[in-house]
């Protein structure tokens, strides 16, 4: 008879194959959460880096992000999408950052606007941080899927970018016969504006 064997450190995973005991979803979450974490860190580095050499202006007071600008930097965003009507949106995943090079030594009042969600409650249990803080927001609706988030950031310790994650508490499929699965569609950030 052929006797089994029981390996030993069974618990190590490999990866160079998909573990199958990680749903693809929790495995994209930490994969977004990664990549704004990197970009993050190399634009602070860069911008270290470059301060002994020259003097940067000082940080606006007002920042308005639209998805089609050269601003929109983060991650877990779909690539750029028009409404009828003319309005670029990004769809995002479960969750979706932004790098906001914006003043924050004293508190700025923002609005968040979209133009649809694939689930009514992905909307309304939405949270919003700024770095690693809550930042508590009211919600209106206009129309059949038109949104807005609107509250004010606090004051937050000087750095050259903050780091704005919209997190969504899950993710659904796009539309029936589309391999996409989405939360909210943002278009547009405004702060203090």
């Amino acid at each position: 008879m052929a006797e089994k064997k029981k390996s030993v450190g069974a618990n190590v995973l490999s990866f160079k194959t998909p573990e199958p005991r990680f749903p693809k979803a929790a495995i994209d979450y930490v994969d977004a959460l990664l990549t704004v974490q990197r970009n993050r860190f190399e634009q602070e580095l860069s911008s270290y880096e470059a301060a002994a050499d020259q003097q940067f202006p000082a940080r606006p007071t007002s920042l308005h992000i639209l998805p089609e600008s050269d601003n929109f930097m983060g991650a877990g965003w779909t690539n750029l999408g028009t409404r009828r009507d003319g309005t670029a949106f990004r769809w995002m995943g479960r969750i979706g950052s932004l790098m906001i090079p914006i003043d924050l030594s004293e508190p700025r009042k923002f609005t968040l606007r979209g133009c649809g969600f694939t689930k009514r409650r992905f909307l309304k249990d939405s949270t919003l941080w700024i770095d690693d803080q809550q930042v508590p927001y009211t919600l209106s609706r206009r129309g059949f899927n038109r949104w807005t988030f609107t509250g004010e950031i606090p004051a937050m310790p000087a750095r050259p970018y903050y780091l704005l994650r919209i997190q969504a508490p899950g993710l659904a499929p796009l539309a029936e016969g589309v391999d996409a699965h989405v939360s909210l569609a943002v278009s547009e950030l405004r702060i203090n504006c």
